[in-house]
């Protein structure tokens, strides 16, 4: 810490005798020339702060739960996805053609639209009576993936159902047979849609002509 002169001095020679004047009397100055000499200023004591050195900021510590002695983890437990509820899963298969329609409005085809997919599945060798027609709208599971990895069928005809619907994640150009996996695959408008244009007749037949001559 620094000193000022003034308190340096008090601080060194505090109740010492320095120098000593002796007893002389001093002549007498006019009054004017006492007057006009100016009283010698008097020193103001200056105080001068040392300067407070600043400490550094401490960062915040987040605070940290202790953990209780008896207090344990628990692994995670696997999860494992539901089986599917009885009666959910995909129909049963009993042919070797399955046939999928989707009729919102009514579970069994209308007769016309029967007697006209039975007359082309005849041309063909097959019939309603020998293979699965499934509608999509009345089906209790609509997953197909186990139809594929167990070879179920060998025929599969969508009557206007994107197979993406049932988890089959295949890309199909209408009325054009695709085998994957030894099924043959066949995407196609729907049932009431072909019966009533005479050109989407000649391509269904067509394309199955095509898809049972290679099988």
């Amino acid at each position: 810490m620094e000193h000022s002169p003034v308190a340096l001095f008090q601080i060194l020679y505090q109740n010492e005798t320095l120098f000593q004047l002796e007893d002389r009397v001093l002549p007498e100055l006019p009054v004017a020339e006492v007057a006009e000499q100016p009283a010698p200023p008097v020193p103001e004591p200056v105080t001068v702060q040392a300067p407070v050195p600043s400490l550094p900021a401490t960062p915040a510590v987040p605070a940290t739960p202790l953990a209780s002695p008896q207090a344990t983890v628990a692994p995670a437990a696997p999860v494992n996805a539901p089986a599917p509820m009885p009666g959910t899963e995909f129909p049963a298969l009993k042919h070797k053609v399955l046939v999928l329609t989707d009729e919102p409005k009514q579970q069994e085809m209308l007769m016309s639209e029967a007697l006209f997919l039975d007359n082309i599945l005849k041309a063909v060798g097959h019939s309603l009576e020998t293979s699965d027609v499934l509608n999509f709208s009345f089906m209790p599971g609509q997953d197909a993936r186990t139809v594929l990895s167990g070879k179920k069928t060998n025929f599969f005809i969508s009557f206007g159902v994107p197979l993406i619907k049932l988890n089959l994640d295949l890309l199909l150009v209408p009325y054009t047979p695709k085998n994957l996996e030894g099924i043959w695959f066949l995407l196609v408008d729907p049932l009431v849609v072909i019966e009533a244009d005479r050109n989407l007749k000649k391509k269904l037949w067509q394309a199955l002509q095509k898809m049972f001559e290679m099988s």
